[in-house]
C-alpha cells in the first residue's frame, strides 16, 4: 500500500512565502507573525528557490557582519529540498531528519505546499488519536458482549453460549452455501432441460471440498464488524435493549459508520473528516453513558464488619500482611525492582484485599497514590487503556496475574471498579485443598487447618503454635508467574522483625546448605514484615499436570523448610522478644 507526501498536505493552507530580493527584516516579521521558523522563497513563476531559516539567518549576519536591515533574503537562505506530493512519503520523513522543511512542487514545478517537522508529527499524532478512539469503542463493544453472555449468579462468562454465538456471525459459509446451491440448480437445468430437489447430504459433501474447516475463534480474534454483529446478535436482544434501550438497526447505523472510518484509518486513505471525526467522539461518549451491566447478586463489602481489624503500615497504606481468622496472613509484602511496571505497586495492593472483598472502587487520584506516580495521559482520555488485555498492556497483565479484572469504568467521574476473578478463585481453592491433602501425609509437619477462601496463598504453619502468632511459614502464588515457599516475619513490630530476619541471614550459609536450595532473602526494608523464600517457576493458570508437579514441589519443599527453619527462627524470635523487653 503507497503511502505519499500527499498523505499530508492534503487539506493545507497556501505556503506563505518571501522573494529573494524581500529584506530579512520583512521576512523575520512574518515568521514571528505566523510562529513559523522558516519560510520557502520562490521567484516570480512561483518555483522555489530555498528556504530561509532562523539558523541560516543568523549564519548569514555572522559571516556578512550585516545588520537585519541590510540583509537580504537571497544572501541567506539555503538550500531546499524539494519532494512532489506522489512521491513516498517516508523518504520524505528520512529527508527530514537533515532539514527543518520539505517544500512540495507540483508537475510544472510550482510551489504548492511545504511540510515541516511538527506537521508530521502532528499527523501521525492525530491518526493515533482516532484510532485510539476506535479501540475505545471496540474495547467497549467487547465488554458489553462479555455481559451479555455473563451468568450473573457466578459473575462468569457463559463460553459455550458465546463460542456458539460467535460462531453464528463469523460463519461466512452459510451465504456461499446458498450461492452454491443456486449454482448446482443452475448447472442441472443447463444440463437436463430442468433442477430438481437437491439431495442435502450430497450438497454438503460437495460444499466441504471448497471451503477449509477455520479453528474455533474467540472474542479477541474478531474484526470490529463481527463484534458489531454479536453485540446484535439474538441472544443479545434483551441485553442491548435494557442497556441501550434502541433496537438494532439504529445500533447498526451509528456502529456501522465507525467501522467504515475505522476502515479509512487502517487503509491510509487520507485524512479523515471532520464528521467522522465526530461519529467517533460520539460514539466514545455514548458508550460511556452506557456502561456494561449486569444483575449484582452478591453482599458488598463493609471495612467495618471485618472481624479483624486491617494492620496499617506507617505510611498509612494497607496493602501489607494482615492477619485473619485462625491465623492466615496475607503476605503481600513484595520487594520491588528496577524492572518493575509502576503498576505492580496496583497489583500488590489488589492482592492485599480481604477475602470476603470481592470488588473494590478507586478513583484515577487513589491508583495514582497506590503507584506512586501519575497516570498516562491516554488512561484518562481514553476507556481502552483499562482494557483488559493479556497481550499489549503491561498495566491489565498485573492486575490479571494478581486474579482481578477491571470491571466498570467511569471516565466522566475518572474512577475504575477492580472485580476478583471468580474463576480463579475457585482455582486457587481447589489447589491448595490438594495440597494441604499432601501435607496431611507428612506426620511431622504441623499443618494448620485453615480453609482455602480463594486467595492466592495459604499459611501451612505457624510459630510458636500456641498464643500470638508472629512467624508464619507459607506458599504463595505471585507475581511473574513465580510460586513460593516462605518464612514471613511479623510480629507486628518492625523492630523485632529485623533483629529475627538479622539474625536468620547470619546464618545463611549453614540454612542454604541445609535446605539444598537457593534461598532469597527479602529484608524488605522500606516495610514492617520481612521474608525468607524459595522460589518456582508456576502460575495458577498452568495446566492440571504442571499444577499437580507443583503441588509436589511445594509440599516436599515445605516440610525441609519447616525442619531447617523452625528451631532457629524460634530461638532468634525469643532473643528479638528478651532485648524488646530489657531495651
Amino acid at each position: 500500500m503507497p503511502f505519499t507526501v500527499q498523505n499530508i498536505t492534503d487539506g493545507s493552507r497556501e505556503p506563505v512565502c518571501v522573494r529573494p530580493t524581500d529584506s530579512v527584516q520583512h521576512a523575520l516579521g512574518l515568521m514571528i507573525e505566523n510562529d513559523f521558523s522558516q519560510l520557502p522563497v520562490k521567484d516570480e513563476a512561483d518555483k522555489p528557490l530555498g528556504l530561509l531559516t532562523s539558523d541560516s539567518i543568523l549564519r548569514a549576519l555572522d559571516h556578512f557582519g550585516l545588520t537585519v536591515e541590510e540583509l537580504r533574503v537571497d544572501h541567506a537562505m539555503a538550500k531546499a529540498v524539494i519532494r512532489r506530493s506522489e512521491d513516498d512519503l517516508f523518504e520524505m520523513l528520512d529527508a527530514l531528519r537533515d532539514t527543518p522543511a520539505v517544500l512540495i512542487v507540483d508537475g510544472d514545478g510550482k510551489l504548492t505546499g511545504i511540510v515541516t517537522s511538527y506537521d508530521t508529527t502532528e499527523y501521525f499524532r492525530r491518526r493515533a488519536e482516532d484510532i485510539m478512539l476506535v479501540e475505545d469503542i471496540e474495547s467497549a463493544l467487547r465488554e458489553h458482549i462479555e455481559a451479555a453472555f455473563t451468568d450473573a449468579s457466578s459473575d462468569e462468562v457463559n463460553q459455550t453460549a458465546l463460542s456458539t454465538a460467535i460462531q453464528d456471525v463469523t460463519d461466512r459459509s452459510r451465504a456461499l452455501r446458498g450461492r452454491f446451491c443456486q449454482g448446482l440448480k443452475r448447472y442441472l437445468s443447463l444440463r437436463d432441460g430442468k433442477a430438481g430437489k437437491l439431495g442435502a447430504s450430497w450438497v454438503d459433501e460437495a460444499f466441504a471440498l471448497l471451503v477449509d474447516e477455520t479453528p474455533a475463534r474467540t472474542l479477541s480474534d474478531l474484526t470490529l464488524y463481527d463484534h458489531i454483529e454479536l453485540l446484535l446478535h439474538k441472544d443479545c436482544t434483551d441485553y442491548y435493549t435494557r442497556i441501550f434501550g434502541l433496537d438494532a438497526n439504529a445500533i447498526r447505523k451509528l456502529l456501522d459508520g465507525v467501522r467504515q472510518t475505522r476502515n479509512d484509518l487502517a487503509h491510509f486513505r487520507g485524512e479523515i473528516s471532520a464528521s467522522q471525526r465526530e461519529k467517533l467522539r460520539f460514539s466514545v461518549d455514548w458508550l460511556e453513558r452506557h456502561p456494561p451491566s449486569i444483575p449484582v447478586t452478591w453482599p458488598a463489602y463493609e471495612a467495618e464488619a471485618a472481624e479483624e481489624p486491617l494492620l496499617v503500615r506507617e505510611d498509612g497504606m494497607t496493602y501489607v500482611a494482615r492477619k485473619q481468622g485462625g491465623g492466615q496472613i496475607t503476605p503481600a509484602e513484595e520487594a520491588l525492582g528496577p524492572s518493575d511496571s509502576r503498576y505492580a505497586r496496583l497489583a500488590i495492593w489488589l492482592q492485599g484485599r480481604p477475602p470476603r472483598q470481592d470488588r473494590v472502587e478507586l478513583t484515577f487520584e487513589e491508583i495514582e497514590a497506590i503507584i506512586a506516580g501519575e497516570l498516562p495521559r491516554t488512561a484518562r482520555r481514553h476507556s481502552a487503556w483499562w482494557a483488559n488485555d493479556t497481550v499489549s498492556h503491561t498495566q491489565s497483565r498485573e492486575w490479571l496475574d494478581a486474579g482481578w479484572r477491571k470491571g466498570q469504568l467511569n471516565m466522566t467521574e475518572q474512577r475504575v471498579t477492580f472485580v476478583r476473578i471468580k474463576s480463579r478463585e475457585r482455582a486457587y481453592i481447589g489447589f491448595f485443598s490438594d495440597l494441604q491433602n499432601d501435607l496431611r501425609e507428612q506426620p511431622s509437619f504441623p499443618l494448620k487447618q485453615i480453609s482455602p477462601d480463594g486467595q492466592s496463598w495459604l499459611t501451612a504453619a505457624t510459630l510458636p503454635e500456641d498464643g500470638p502468632q508472629s512467624l508464619y511459614f507459607g506458599i504463595s502464588f505471585t507475581r511473574k508467574k513465580r510460586f513460593r515457599v516462605e518464612l514471613y516475619i511479623d510480629t507486628a513490630d518492625k523492630a523485632q522483625n529485623k533483629r529475627i530476619f538479622d539474625q536468620l541471614h547470619a546464618q545463611r550459609d549453614q540454612l542454604g546448605t541445609a535446605m539444598g536450595a537457593d534461598l532469597s532473602w527479602e529484608r524488605l526494608d522500606e516495610r514492617r514484615a520481612s521474608r525468607v523464600a524459595v522460589y518456582h517457576p508456576g502460575s495458577i493458570t498452568d495446566d492440571e499436570g504442571e499444577l499437580a508437579q507443583l503441588r509436589t514441589w511445594a509440599a516436599d519443599t515445605m516440610v525441609r523448610f519447616y525442619e531447617t527453619f523452625a528451631g532457629l527462627a524460634q530461638e532468634a524470635l525469643v532473643v528479638a522478644q528478651v532485648g524488646a523487653a530489657t531495651g
